[in-house]
């Protein structure tokens, strides 16, 4: 046997026994322990869903407009009436008048801003319900609401209509409830400094509605 013929059976030999080798390595590779970790995200819930609603309620009216135990919605832009004692008979200088609001967060666990904004109504000729401007321009406005589990109490006065626009409000904690309270009083002449004089306000009015705006936190 050449020394030629000799080297090429060793080297059909390793190559062999490598192949034998290599085999093995893989028969110990796929044989390895496995093992998952399958996690839902939320739990049960998921993320978001039903329980993660945002809202926002007043105290609910009955069909004169009082407020009566219950909650609404009060979210469709033409507004719910609301009972306003004295509101036909302010006069220049008279008494204010006043309304506590109920409202609340129904949100599970969401905290909520508040603020508070005056939006006048559109007018209705046909109806009568058209607002004069002198009227609006001398409504006086104060805004308050206790103490909440988020804040101090806040209190504002004097305010004229185009004041009230975005004022905050104390935040409020998921599931808190509290009322925001809304005086109003028409101020006479002297006191406002106006150019017209008090007996023109006679018979006119003003058709504004309170606009109670939260967003979550």
């Amino acid at each position: 046997m050449t020394t030629q013929t000799h080297d090429r059976k060793r080297r059909r030999k390793g190559l062999v026994a490598w192949g034998a080798l290599a085999g093995v390595a893989a028969l110990i590779t796929t044989a390895a322990f496995t093992d998952n970790a399958f996690l839902n995200l939320g739990g049960a819930n998921g993320i978001g869903g039903a329980d993660s609603t945002y809202n926002i309620q007043v105290g609910a009216t009955d069909a004169e407009g009082r407020f009566v135990e219950g909650w609404q919605e009060a979210d469709d832009p033409i507004g719910v009436p609301v009972f306003l004692e004295g509101a036909q008979s302010l006069f220049p200088g008279s008494e204010a008048i006043g309304i506590d609001i109920p409202v609340r967060n129904d949100s599970a666990h969401f905290t909520s801003s508040l603020a508070i904004s005056l939006a006048q109504i559109a007018d209705d000729v046909e109806a009568g319900k058209v607002t004069d401007a002198d009227y609006l321009a001398s409504l006086r406005f104060d805004v308050a609401m206790p103490a909440t589990q988020l804040g101090a109490p806040v209190t504002h006065t004097d305010l004229t209509y185009a004041e009230v626009s975005a004022l905050a409000l104390n935040d409020l904690a998921a599931e808190e409830e509290t009322t925001v309270s809304l005086s109003i009083r028409l101020l006479s002449q002297a006191d406002s400094g106006a150019a017209w004089e008090d007996n023109t306000l006679s018979g006119k009015g003003a058709f504004i509605q309170a606009v109670l705006d939260g967003s979550s936190v």
